[in-house]
């Protein structure tokens, strides 16, 4: 889960970092940031649902292991 934290986090700095340069000085069409915008929250959706499943495949495999769930 930490990883996927990471890159979670990363991919909202960066997405903040291109707001606020867009709101400031307009580099990129409307068009493009939207297309950006939108593929940086599908890209944290990913990223955040996949650590969570590895996350709770590696936790009971953990309880299984230490004899706690069948």
């Amino acid at each position: 889960m930490r990883t996927g934290a990471i890159i979670c986090l990363a991919i909202f700095v960066i997405w903040v970092v291109i707001a606020l340069l867009q709101l400031w000085f307009a580099l990129l069409s409307g068009e493009i940031f939207l297309k950006l915008t939108i593929t940086a929250a599908a890209l944290f959706v990913v990223v955040l649902g996949a650590a969570l499943v590895v996350r709770e495949y590696v936790d009971e495999k953990k309880m299984k292991d230490d004899g706690y769930i069948d």
